[in-house]
This record gives structure tokens, C-alpha cells and sequence, in this order.
């Protein structure tokens, strides 16, 4: 399993970079779960990792939009995907207009623009969203939440499910990540479900997800990772 950290200024990505996170993703988390940053500073960010981690994945959301904007999302996902990040990442909240939008970034997919689908699971997983995320030939699809009060994904969705949501997104051949408030201990459960990779900002703060990251917290979380990654490989030999 890889380790996805949200970074949203020069320095914490200057962090993450030496830590030597999987993938560094770009977001501005005062502005909600998916905040976005300035694309003016996405394209300075990547610049800056390219130079520091050029092999190192880089991820950007593009904001907290509703399904309904499909023309604002549509440019929002332009404009971050020109500045040469890996995949511009985009909130799909449960509703009436979330297959519509998700028939939009199939389509944008489709078209040579790196995007994937971030499915919001505060009140679960919708097995239409599921679908159609799942057929929409994305590299990647990912299940996160908006309420980060509301306590870690793993206490919000039974294990089940979770465990659906992997392997319906893996069938096709994509990633699966999983994300919202997830906690250190949780790695173990994370790995058990078969997540390729997880994302994580509140755990690597001191004090809250708003708050800057806290490098011991990053090396701790990486450290973790590895030593479980390390205690599976031994026992499967």
C-alpha cells in the first residue's frame, strides 16, 4: 500500500519530498476536503518537486464544487491538468447530478486528461457512483469524506464495503485509495482491505488537518507503512 500526503505550501511539500512519500498531493485544506489552491501555485509547487522528487506521483483537487457546475468543474480540471500534474483529483458528492458529472470526466479521461474521481462516502457508498466510477477507465478512484469531525472512513463505513469498493475499482484494473481522517493505527486495517494506497493530512498535522504538517508526524506514519509492508513480506516467505 502507498502513502498519498496533502501538502499546500512550498514548505511542506520541501518536507514530504525528503520524507520520501509515495505521492504528494496538492490542496488547500482550510477550504474543505478537496480544496484548491491557486493553479498559479500548483504549477509552482510542481515545479519545485519535479526538482526535488522528480520520480515522486504529484496529485491537485481542484475544489469543493457542486456536481451540478459541470462547465466550471470542466475548466477547473483543464486549467490544473495544464500544469502537468500527474491527475487533477474532483470531488463527486452523492446526488442527482453526480453520474452526469462522473459521464464528464469519463469523457475528459477518455480524451487524454488525467483525472480521477473522488466518491464522498460521508453517508456511505452509492453503488451507482461505484459503477459508473468503476467503467469510466480512470487510473485511478477514490472514496473520501467531507465531514472530517465525523471521525476516520473506517468508522464510518463497514469493513464490507470498503472491501467491495477495492475490488470492484481493482476489477478494471485501476487503483483504489481510500482517504478521510485516517489515522496511523489504522495502516494495518488499511492494508488487510487491500487499498493501493491511502491519503493522509489530519494524522501528519499537529493539531488538526488546517494546521501545518509536522515532520516527525510524516516520518512516523512512512516509518510505519514500511515496517507493516516489511512484517508481510517476511511472512509470506
Amino acid at each position: 500500500m502507498k502513502v498519498l500526503v496533502s501538502v499546500r505550501d512550498a514548505h511542506e511539500a520541501a518536507l514530504v519530498a525528503r520524507a520520501g512519500v509515495d505521492f504528494i498531493d496538492l490542496k488547500e485544506p482550510s477550504l474543505g476536503a478537496l480544496g484548491g489552491l491557486p493553479v498559479e501555485t500548483v504549477a509552482a509547487l510542481l515545479r519545485q518537486i519535479r526538482r526535488d522528487a522528480p520520480a515522486t506521483p504529484v496529485t491537485a483537487t481542484i475544489g469543493d464544487w457542486p456536481a451540478e457546475a459541470l462547465d466550471e468543474i470542466t475548466e477547473r480540471v483543464l486549467r490544473v491538468a495544464a500544469t502537468g500534474v500527474d491527475q487533477v483529483k474532483v470531488g463527486v458528492e452523492r446526488g442527482p447530478a453526480a453520474l452526469a458529472l462522473l459521464d464528464r470526466l469519463a469523457t475528459l479521461k477518455a480524451t487524454g486528461t488525467p483525472v480521477v474521481p473522488v466518491l464522498i462516502a460521508d453517508d456511505g457508498i452509492d453503488p451507482a457512483r461505484l459503477r459508473l466510477a468503476a467503467a469510466g477507465g480512470f487510473a485511478a478512484v477514490m472514496l473520501d469524506t467531507a465531514d472530517k469531525r465525523g471521525g476516520s472512513l473506517l468508522d464510518r463505513i463497514p469493513a464490507a464495503d470498503l472491501q467491495h469498493f477495492i475490488a470492484t475499482v481493482r476489477a478494471t484494473g485501476a487503483l483504489a485509495g481510500l482517504a478521510g481522517a485516517l489515522r496511523l493505527e489504522e495502516i494495518p486495517t488499511l492494508r488487510r482491505l487491500g487499498a493501493d494506497f491511502a491519503g493522509f493530512r489530519s494524522a501528519v498535522c499537529e493539531g488538526g488537518r488546517g494546521q501545518q504538517l509536522d515532520g516527525a508526524r510524516v516520518e512516523s506514519l512512512l516509518s510505519f507503512a514500511w515496517r507493516m509492508s516489511l512484517c508481510e513480506q517476511l511472512r509470506s516467505e
